[in-house]
């Protein structure tokens, strides 16, 4: 089955469209040394390069049962480090960097050596950026295309053979921030870009549905409602041999168990739901 990582305050309705859409969904708990509002984050909590899942040993500790249900779930390899978050900067983003075909993008001064490391092993090119959340701030399309609102980031990625698209700032929620960014409201799997939100509400939507399209990416709308930056959605698939559908059944009834109970609590409650 394939896995979508998510941020544990993803709206139900999200998480019930990626089941729908044969995910497995597993929601990421939070750091107690991140910034709250970032607190659950995946891509300020891990980093996927290629195969790989790379995070902190204080978080693997914190999120065991996340950890172990990818292990089962999951043909990610897991390299564990003991760097440690922090809640102000650079040290709240020790694994937030970005990977656009074979190049990894990070602030080397700042990420985890390890990051670097596991890129250097697979054959990823490093190439340092300014921009201390790689992840947050572009969409990866593909092996060749991206779309930020970061100009830094888009110069970088030009001078690799990138093609991007620049779009404006704002238009993404993020609260208590002013604004959140394209990279953290979506994740791209299997041809098809996951949106975490409706693109059609956001000022560019057409360059954004462009860039999608002239990818040869589909756009995917989880939740009809502007865009959420919610850390990303992280996406691993599962190789065939260790493929076991009764498990990978009893995770889906789990999840859809969890949101009607929650739906039930928000309903005694006289909460929306």
């Amino acid at each position: 089955m394939k896995t979508a990582i998510i941020d544990i305050r993803t709206p139900n309705e999200a998480e019930r469209a990626l089941l729908k859409l044969g995910f497995s969904v597993l929601r990421a708990p939070p750091s107690k040394k991140l910034p709250a509002p970032l607190a659950s984050h995946p891509d300020m909590l891990m980093c996927i390069i290629g195969k790989t899942l790379v995070s902190s040993a204080d978080y693997v500790d914190e999120a065991l049962t996340l950890f172990d249900d990818l292990a089962h779930q999951t043909a990610l390899n897991f390299t564990v480090t003991a760097d440690e978050f922090g809640d102000v900067y650079p040290r709240d983003c020790i694994f937030n960097a970005l990977t656009v075909g074979k190049r990894l993008f990070c602030k080397t001064d700042s990420v985890s050596p390890s990051v670097i490391e596991v890129a250097r092993r697979q054959g990823f090119k490093t190439v340092h950026v300014n921009q201390g959340y790689p992840a947050c701030t572009v969409l990866p399309l593909g092996d060749g295309a991206a779309i930020t609102a970061d100009k830094g980031m888009a110069r970088v990625l030009e001078r690799e053979g990138i093609d991007v698209t620049l779009i404006e700032n704002g238009g993404i929620s993020l609260p208590p921030y002013e604004y959140g960014f394209i990279g953290g409201a979506a994740g791209v799997f299997d041809g098809r870009v996951y949106f975490l939100g409706d693109p059609e509400k956001h000022a560019c939507a057409d360059l954004i549905l462009g860039a999608v399209e002239r990818a040869g990416l589909r756009a995917v709308s989880l939740i009809d409602s502007p865009l959420l930056d919610l850390g990303r959605i992280l996406f691993a698939d599962q190789s065939v041999d260790d493929h076991d559908g009764a498990r990978d059944q009893q995770y889906s009834e789990n999840a859809e168990q969890r949101i009607r109970s929650e739906k039930q609590n928000e309903a005694d409650y006289g909460m929306e739901p």
